[in-house]
This record gives structure tokens, C-alpha cells and sequence, in this order.
């Protein structure tokens, strides 16, 4: 299992999220996608998208279909292997 964090920052809060709500909704759609949760960090206007995925390779799969504009090409995801989790 693979946690990806992808943060965002700029002045157009709205674009911004409708990006990255955009960029979600194309995941529902891809195998070994899990979960994915936004959100905003409080007094600021950053975002964080955490998402996660049965390997990288689905991650990946997934990555390589958003468009060249999007917030998600200039944002580096941060990717961490699942060690243990609790629900």
C-alpha cells in the first residue's frame, strides 16, 4: 500500500481546488486507487490532497493522465510506503 501527499499553494484558492476535485474524480476510475482526502489547511490558503494506492505503479498509471496545465504537475507528490495502519 503507497500514502501520496500532494500539496498546493497559490492566490487563486478556487482554481486550485477545482483542479485538484477534477484531478480526484478521474481516480474513482483507475484499479489499486483506495482513497483519496482534500484538504485546507487552517489561516492559509494551502491545500493538501492525501491519497492512497494499492502500489506506485497504479499511483503512476494514474499520474500520467493529468494534463500538462493542471496544479497537479507543478505540485511534487510525496510518497511513503504503508508500514502499518489502524482504522
Amino acid at each position: 500500500m503507497l500514502t501520496v501527499i500532494h500539496t498546493f499553494d497559490g492566490p487563486d484558492l478556487e482554481g486550485l481546488l477545482g483542479q485538484v476535485r477534477t484531478g480526484i474524480r478521474t481516480c474513482e476510475d483507475f484499479d489499486g486507487f483506495k482513497f483519496a482526502s482534500v484538504n485546507q489547511q487552517q489561516d492559509t490558503s494551502e491545500i493538501m490532497l492525501f491519497s492512497k494506492w494499492e502500489n506506485r505503479r497504479a499511483f503512476e498509471n494514474w499520474a500520467n493522465t493529468i494534463g500538462e496545465n493542471n496544479a497537479f504537475k507543478s505540485s511534487t507528490p510525496q510518497i511513503f510506503e504503508v508500514l502499518e495502519e489502524k482504522y
